[in-house]
Parts: C-alpha cells; sequence; structure tokens
C-alpha cells in the first residue's frame, strides 16, 4: 500500500493509505517513523504506526484529564477505553504510574477527607465512594481510618441544616432520616441524635 500524509489540525497529521484515510497520528509520531509520502507500507507497518499514534494521544489525553482533577487509576482507566484501545490505556496509565501522577494510596486519603469534611459523609458512604472508584479495601480502611470522624456531630450539624425542631413534622423529619441514611449513618445513631429535637 502507497502512503500519503496530510497536515491536520492541533499538530496531528492524517494517514491514507491508497487514497483512503484511515486514521490520524501526532506530527511527531509521523515525524519519527521516518516513513515518507509514496511509501509502500505493509499492513504490520501501519498498525504500528496507528498504535503509537493511539498511546501518544491516550497519554496525551490521561495527562489533561490528571490536570483537571485526581483519579484513582480504575477511573482514569475507564474514561480512556471509551476513547482509545486497550493496548494505548495501558502505555499511558504504565506512563503516569512511572511518573507519580497515578497514586491511589494518596488520593484514597484525598478523596476521603474531602467526603467528610465537604459532604459530611459517614464511614460507610466514604468507604462506598472509594470502592466505586476502584481503591483498594486496605488503601479505603486506612483512609477512613485516618480521619477524625464524629458520628453524632455529623448528624447533629445535618439535622440542624434542615432546621428540624420539636416542632417539625414528621415528613421534615423523615426528609432528613433519610438523607442521613443516605450519607451513610445508621438508622440507631440516628434516632438516638434525633430524639434530642424532640
Amino acid at each position: 500500500m502507497k502512503i500519503s500524509s496530510y497536515s491536520a489540525k492541533n499538530g496531528k497529521i492524517k494517514i491514507y493509505a491508497d487514497g483512503e484515510e484511515l486514521f490520524t497520528v501526532p506530527a511527531v509520531i509521523w515525524n519519527s517513523s521516518r516513513l515518507k509520502d509514496g511509501d509502500d507500507v505493509s499492513s504490520e507497518e501501519l498498525s504500528r504506526l496507528k498504535a503509537q499514534g493511539d498511546s501518544s494521544a491516550a497519554l496525551e489525553s490521561a495527562l489533561r484529564m490528571t490536570d483537571l482533577r485526581d483519579h484513582s487509576e480504575y477511573e482514569l482507566r475507564q474514561k480512556l477505553l471509551r476513547k482509545y484501545p486497550k493496548e494505548a490505556v495501558d502505555y499511558a496509565i504504565s506512563r503516569l504510574l512511572d511518573i507519580g501522577y497515578l497514586d491511589d494510596e494518596k488520593y484514597a486519603l484525598l478523596l476521603a477527607e474531602e467526603l467528610y469534611r465537604k459532604k459530611g459523609f459517614a464511614p460507610k458512604r466514604i468507604l462506598l465512594e472509594l470502592k466505586n472508584r476502584g481503591i483498594d479495601a486496605e488503601y479505603s480502611e486506612n483512609a477512613v481510618n485516618s480521619l477524625d470522624i464524629d458520628t453524632k456531630i455529623g448528624i447533629i450539624k445535618m439535622i440542624e441544616k434542615y432546621g428540624i425542631t420539636e416542632n417539625s413534622t414528621d415528613k421534615e423529619k423523615n426528609r432528613v432520616i433519610r438523607r442521613l441514611v443516605n450519607m451513610g449513618y445508621s438508622l440507631s445513631d440516628i434516632f438516638r441524635y434525633l430524639n434530642i429535637y424532640e
């Protein structure tokens, strides 16, 4: 197959074989391939060029995503797999692990702290959130255990936030109870501290 190239936007090169557009690669990948317009290439060479382009693009996307916010390895992998082949994603994840941009243990500590301080989640809900992001159970447990969680304060803050008093209706109290259960607090703890306001 005769290969040809065309400069596209954002430093990309469109690759053609026998006049048919096949894929796009970063210009740096094309330039380092030592291929030239008009070269006869095999399907293996084209596959190799595409794989290098995919790996480069996946790494670039991964770096952009981790610049916006921290991610767990699992979370980032799932996002990348929506757009790139597994081999390219494996390459990008491996590079980010090598340079320290991905660290599930550190991420678990930061996320657990945020979920407790900003959202008032109880340990049970924090563990669920960490699990949903693919964090190892040991890292999750350590992160939750590192927090100074006071169940009473968490529940009372929510009761006061929603203005629950001895004059509140059952409907108003039930709304707060559902919210607290969703935040990971046990019914026994909720009723214990809700009784203060009855």
